[in-house]
């Protein structure tokens, strides 16, 4: 799978990424100092290099581009990484270097665009209240029963599903 082909069906891009074909070409820039960056320093087994880096054209993801719809297509889909190798053209343990490698240079470029989800308390708090209806996603986690009886007694009712 190459970029060029899938840019000439904007839905496709925007079902592979989750990006549309014009927020695709604003995040590349940044993507692109990151990896330049990193692939400047080290090769692609993340040892420091010791000479000058030239861009291969026999590589499985030559061009930016495709390192970017490679990662971002991981990251939405979520598929294995053999189905993912072969959409790619490349073998299971190559998916898995280039996910390592792409997955960090993503992270980095998310950090500088400011687009990664935040993790302060203080500022959930700040903006709750300053809202006045708050939607919460979250999910059921399973907890222990209480052992002592009076704690069973006052934490659930008896009654499988209330």
């Amino acid at each position: 799978m190459k970029y060029d082909k899938i840019r000439k069906a904007p839905k496709q891009l925007l079902s592979l990424t989750g990006f549309s074909l014009l927020e695709f070409e604003a995040f590349l820039p940044t993507f692109k100092y990151h990896w330049d960056e990193y692939h400047s320093h080290f090769t692609l087994k993340g040892e420091p290099r010791a000479r000058i880096s030239y861009g291969r054209k026999s590589s499985q993801l030559p061009c930016i581009t495709d390192k970017l719809l490679f990662i971002l297509s991981y990251m939405k889909n979520n598929p294995l990484q053999d189905y993912h190798a072969t959409m790619f053209d490349m073998t299971q343990p190559q998916c898995n270097e280039w996910i390592h490698r792409l997955s960090d240079i993503l992270y980095k470029t998310l950090k500088t665009l400011g687009d990664l989800p935040d993790r302060n308390h203080l500022r959930v708090k700040y903006l709750a209240e300053q809202c006045t209806d708050i939607l919460l996603d979250g999910t059921e986690r399973p907890i222990e029963r209480p052992q002592d009886s009076d704690r069973q007694k006052s934490c659930y009712s008896g009654k499988k599903n209330s």
